[in-house]
């Protein structure tokens, strides 16, 4: 066969396209022509994962190189799918591009839609996709349950997060965050009280399996509540122990010593160094933090009459009044803006009104909890004033 040159291709899309049906074809690779859709499995995730790492790593060269790998694999599907008439690329396009349209008609229909914050942008976009839930659910015999469309193959912490986004949605939540630190501290116990009740644990473990699950599911309800991935905390968690072993690692490589051969104490020792260390590299971040922070308070004094009522450096509290309700805004020196009632310090449902984020990496670049970016003042200002008349209208509302 001979070998396909890219010039002859409207774009490398389409020569990646022609090259994934030379591979499928009688004379092109037996092991691509062997696959389907369920062997391809096991290499999606895999891919999918190390996208997620190179990412994390902020590494262009290789987060261009692992999403290559992922496009393959779907366009590896598409090939294998409209070698059966089910679907091609081009249907997968199609769909999805068809699907931001109709779920964005703020943009693409400005005219027609009364949408105007981020937070609405939410509340449309997940309307709309329960209305395309329902009509699924019309061309099929058996009621779908409302924990339906959330992937088994998901991993646990992501999947446990989607399930009970879902219950949430439907009226099935904790009314405010205590609730779930209590249940946190309930399952704790429960669970210390199975691992304590037995000499050998092992004679034990399905209970205290079952009370760990408990405990895990409960505190990924609480990361919930609070905004927090709970997929992304383990992963920053797994990438700073793996980075800390290897810096012993390191250590222990100067003096020629092996890992297995030191005495816990000295590795105790090390692990310490690791610690220090990493807390000495961020300082001239978290400066870049607070000094973005509090660029953002001397911009936004211009839109609030606020009284400071912080009792510590950080984080920097300031009341103020909308239309004869009180609110605060809570600044954090970390690179966090949260907006709360002043009679209830968690908002309504346990939610606050709004929160931003410092982007990592961009001191200028704030962003909320559903994605969008926020680049100066105006832009944040306006947000907290449409986030607040949101909230209003929910209070009357209720």
């Amino acid at each position: 066969m001979k070998s396909p040159d890219p010039k002859d291709y409207p774009n490398y899309l389409a020569f990646l396209q022609d090259i994934t049906s030379k591979l499928r074809s009688p004379e092109g690779c037996p092991w691509d022509r062997e696959q389907t859709h369920l062997t391809l499995v096991p290499y999606l995730i895999e891919e999918s994962q190390e996208v997620v790492e190179a990412l994390l790593k902020q590494d262009d060269e290789h987060s261009k190189e692992e999403l290559g790998d992922l496009l393959f694999q779907v366009v590896l599907h598409a090939q294998i799918a409209s070698e059966r008439g089910a679907f091609g690329l081009e249907d997968i396009a199609k769909d999805v591009a068809e699907k931001l349209v109709l779920r964005h008609p703020h943009v693409f229909d400005p005219e027609t839609s009364e949408i105007s914050s981020a937070d609405e942008v939410v509340a449309n976009w997940d309307n709309f996709k329960e209305k395309e839930k329902q009509l699924r659910q019309k061309k099929q015999e058996t009621p779908k349950s409302i924990l339906s469309g959330v992937p088994e193959t998901f991993p646990s912490l992501l999947k446990a997060e989607k399930l009970q986004k879902k219950a949430a949605k439907a009226g099935f939540d904790w009314e405010n965050i205590q609730g779930v630190e209590e249940k946190l501290t309930e399952e704790l116990n429960e669970f210390l009280i199975e691992v304590k009740s037995v000499v050998d644990p092992s004679s034990n473990q399905v209970r205290i399996e079952e009370e760990l699950g408990d405990l895990l599911f409960t505190i990924v309800n609480l990361a919930r509540r609070l905004g927090i991935s709970s997929e992304s905390a383990l992963t920053r968690a797994n990438a700073k122990f793996k980075s800390r072993i290897e810096y012993i690692e390191k250590e222990l490589a100067h003096s020629e010593k092996k890992f297995s051969e030191t005495p816990l104490s000295e590795l105790d020792s090390l692990w310490n160094q690791a610690k220090d260390s990493q807390k000495k590299l961020p300082l001239n971040i978290l400066e870049e933090k607070e000094k973005a922070v509090s660029d953002l308070i001397r911009g936004l004094s211009s839109y609030f009459i606020w009284k400071e009522t912080s009792e510590s450096e950080w984080p920097k509290t300031f009341q103020f009044v909308w239309r004869s309700e009180e609110y605060k805004l809570v600044f954090s020196g970390l690179g966090s803006v949260t907006l709360l009632p002043s009679t209830d310090p968690w908002g309504r449902k346990g939610q606050p009104i709004f929160y931003l984020n410092l982007s990592e990496g961009d001191p200028n670049l704030w962003t909320d909890l559903s994605g969008t970016s926020y680049k100066n003042t105006d832009e944040i200002q306006e947000a907290i004033h449409s986030s607040l008349g949101i909230y209003k209208k929910a209070l009357a509302g209720e």
